[in-house]
């Protein structure tokens, strides 16, 4: 896992292009992040976990930032 700090901030739009590593495990989450859809980054949670609009209450928290990309 890559132990930089996130660079996106609140209200920044990203791409999610998980690793498959980040695929596998975001199968749990539901309601599901689609694969090259944008979305709205509403939260970084400890500088690394980042949570996109639509999404605030999912199961598991934010996603690792390296499963996005700038929009």
């Amino acid at each position: 896992m890559n132990k930089e700090k996130c660079p996106f901030k609140v209200d920044d739009k990203v791409v999610y292009r998980p690793s498959n590593r980040g695929h596998a495990l975001g199968i749990m989450i539901d309601p599901q992040l689609q694969k090259g859809r944008s979305y709205k980054i509403v939260r970084v949670d400890k500088d690394v976990y980042v949570v996109v609009e639509g999404f605030e209450n999912a199961a598991g928290g934010g996603i690792y930032w390296t499963e996005f990309s700038a929009e």
